[in-house]
């Protein structure tokens, strides 16, 4: 079913442009109390979550913002790295409270929409892990995030290979330049995670 929806979106991401996957907050919520996004914990979700640690890692970012962080698995790998101060937001108020066993004195999390996202402070890395593909429109919130980045800041996007993922990318480069990517494959899916700065 799912190798048939792909067959069949693929045509139209390419002739009507990108369209998200619209999901209500109270589906969110639902969804995450349902456990229906427990598999994130699971192994055959390691490769991209690698990905990204391993980029964290060589960046040695002391300020993290994660936008879409649903219930803090990925947060949970990164503890362990020396980061002074960590923020995930989600729009799933849920989420937020199953992530909330997972904060500390560096690790926070607050609910709140991607697009309606404020603050004064920056951060030297920006993760969108697995929710591009939610938003309205890529391009302007890269371009409100980009304004987020302290000097020399970074921002890693990873996406599951779909065809609203090759619509998307397009979008999230706009105001952004790729500075590496990692293609991962892992059971019976693949998709990429990228390193962007942005353009001068």
């Amino acid at each position: 079913m799912k190798a048939l929806k792909e067959i069949v979106s693929g045509p139209v991401f390419r002739v009507l442009g990108y369209r998200p996957q619209t999901v209500s907050v109270s589906t969110w919520d639902k969804e995450y109390r349902q456990g229906d996004w427990n598999y994130l914990e699971d192994i055959g979700s390691i490769a991209g979550q690698a990905t990204i640690l391993g980029y964290c890692q060589f960046l040695k970012p002391a300020t993290i913002l994660d936008v879409g962080c649903g219930a803090g698995a990925l947060a949970e790998k990164l503890k362990l790295l020396p980061y002074r101060a960590f923020l995930g937001i989600d729009i799933s108020a849920e989420a937020i409270a199953q992530a909330a066993p997972r904060a500390d004195f560096r690790t926070t999390f607050a609910v709140s929409p991607a697009d309606g996202f404020h603050t004064d402070k920056r951060f030297d890395l920006i993760i969108f892990n697995q929710c591009v593909n939610y938003f309205e429109d890529p391009a302007a919130v890269m371009a409100h995030y980009r304004a987020l980045l302290a000097p020399n800041g970074r921002i890693i996007v990873s996406m599951c290979e779909t065809a609203r993922a090759r619509a998307a990318w397009p979008l999230v480069e706009k105001h952004l330049a790729v500075e590496d990517a990692i293609t991962y494959i892992q059971a019976e899916g693949r998709g990429t995670t990228k390193v962007l700065r942005p353009r001068r």
